[in-house]
């Protein structure tokens, strides 16, 4: 899988570009999006100013889910680099393909169930903040 990705780097993949266009933006709303969160529903029980910092906090942990989506294709497109590439080197057998692919398969669903995961946290805060509203 990560010798997919080094080929990816080696042929500017365009989604990797991106992905990684979004990883300073991310980090930062990654990093404080809970806390704008909790802090803003916190505040929404006594004032309108917590419903605007709880809406914040949920942009912010959407940046978050928007790059799990972007990395999906990043990661699935690894695993089937990583997966030619071992089929072109004739480096498996035919039993060890099976298992690769089945293994290359699953590393990046990883990074799908990492993103709906995130996805339902989003709706879950977005409901949260509705029914403050």
């Amino acid at each position: 899988h990560e010798v997919g990705h080094a080929i990816q780097h080696a042929t500017a993949y365009s989604w990797l570009g991106m992905r990684s266009k979004l990883v300073p933006v991310v980090s930062i709303a990654s990093k404080y999006s809970q806390y704008v969160i909790m802090g803003g529903i916190a505040l929404a029980a006594a004032s309108a100013f917590g419903s605007t910092v709880l809406l914040i906090g949920i942009i912010m942990y959407a940046a978050g889910t928007l790059f799990a989506f972007v990395t999906l294709p990043v990661e699935y497109d690894a695993s089937n680099r990583a997966l030619a590439w071992l089929e072109n080197e004739n480096m498996l057998t035919q039993e060890e393909h099976a298992g690769a692919k089945d293994a290359l398969k699953w590393a990046a669903r990883t990074y799908l169930v990492a993103a709906i995961g995130s996805l339902a946290t989003l709706l879950y805060f977005v409901s949260i903040f509705l029914k403050r509203r």
